[in-house]
């Protein structure tokens, strides 16, 4: 069995390798002749997989390891007989961290939420109600649109999406839909985006297109008093610098991009697929190394214990720094290949819950319950106890 596989899918050669011959290779650039002959395609989000792509080839199976399927013609798929599967949620933990470390970076964001202010969460799939559930444990209201949800379902309160845009914090979190009763394209657009209130927040780590680049660029050019965070943006890789120069901060679509959920990407399409084709339970592992250790101050407390920790295990502002080195000295032709080299040769991050705070045991109960609410604090009863020993 030929498995052809994006090459920048954590560990895949050796998830899959004791079920057929994997080749890896460049997921941007995969071409038909270069699939025609195998029977699993492995994609990550910057691969159209469509008749195109696929007709005449033997291929029999689909993974995707990655939450969205906007890249995957699913007609096609259905109607030409072949399987495919998505990676849901895999990532999910990690854009929220993404997104806390953005609003701890925003000079007075987190001490404005703390005392009082509101988050809006647009689109409540995975991510977003992830991301509700986290600001929420740590005492800050919010707010949610999706006309896809009952208000049963979910754990906070439903409004229209004019009510969302004029919270404090805007964050975007939709997949890029072009058709329906509710499509997202340019969702957010010229119209839209004037509602954003004085002093607003506007972060989108969905899907670039959801909100129109040209209206935003022009919006942010008349209002000083908006702040815009971008990971995701229209054309990638080849995006607007324009744009770039506006925002206050800005990566290359790596909201997602913890090792802890990468793997877990990778594992969700092996089981796909191995049930597909029946295939015997993997005993590949696919584990991280373990997560440095961390020491927290507990002189701080809030917003400043809050941003302190954060930023000990990932802080946003390196990665705006590297992508506007890198882009700002990149010809106008190469920005969509130094965009993509930034996403193939990003560092390893970890998530909060893998991380270990050394003093954990010497931290203040109050601490301990902020770190917690945060997503610390796991792994810390397993040390606690042998400590006990």
């Amino acid at each position: 069995m030929l498995i052809v596989a994006d090459e920048n899918i954590a560990r895949v050669r050796e998830a899959f390798a004791g079920f057929g011959e994997v080749h890896t290779l460049s997921g941007r650039s995969l071409s038909a002749s270069e699939v025609r002959d195998a029977d699993v395609l492995l994609v990550r989000s910057v691969t159209a997989v469509d008749r195109e792509l696929l007709e005449g080839s033997r291929v029999r199976f689909v993974g995707s390891a990655t939450i969205g399927t906007d890249h995957l013609d699913i007609n096609y798929l259905d109607r030409s007989g072949i399987a495919w599967s998505a990676a849901p949620g895999c990532n999910a933990t990690a854009v929220a961290e993404y997104v806390l470390s953005c609003l701890a970076t925003l000079d007075g964001v987190l001490e404005r939420l703390l005392s009082g202010g509101v988050v809006g969460v647009i689109g409540l799939g995975n991510v977003g109600s992830r991301l509700a559930s986290r600001l929420r444990r740590l005492g800050i209201r919010c707010i949610g649109y999706d006309p896809l949800l009952d208000a049963d379902a979910v754990h906070l309160p439903l409004c229209d999406l004019d009510q969302v845009l004029a919270a404090d914090v805007v964050c975007c979190h939709v997949p890029l839909t072009r058709d329906g009763e509710f499509p997202t394209l340019h969702m957010l657009d010229a119209q839209r985006l004037t509602q954003l209130r004085p002093g607003a927040v506007l972060l989108n780590a969905g899907r670039g297109g959801a909100i129109d680049g040209a209206a935003l660029s022009e919006l942010l050019l008349r209002r000083d008093d908006l702040r815009a965070v971008l990971d995701v943006w229209e054309g990638e890789p080849a995006i607007d610098r324009a744009l770039l120069g506006l925002v206050e901060l800005a990566t290359p679509h790596i909201a997602g991009y913890s090792i802890d959920g990468k793997l877990a990407g990778t594992a969700q399409v092996l089981e796909a697929c191995r049930r597909h084709f029946e295939w015997p339970l993997s005993t590949t592992p696919l584990e991280a190394e373990a997560a440095p250790a961390i020491v927290i101050d507990d002189e701080l407390s809030g917003a400043a214990l809050l941003r302190h920790a954060i930023h000990a295990v990932y802080a946003v502002r390196d990665d705006d720094r590297l992508m506007r080195e890198r882009l700002g000295a990149a010809t106008a032709d190469a920005v969509g290949a130094e965009f993509d080299r930034l996403r193939r040769n990003y560092p390893p991050r970890r998530e909060f819950a893998a991380v270990r705070i050394d003093n954990w045991d010497v931290l203040s109960e109050g601490n301990r319950n902020l770190l917690r609410a945060l997503g610390f604090g796991i792994a810390q009863p397993k040390r606690a106890a042998l400590l006990k020993r």
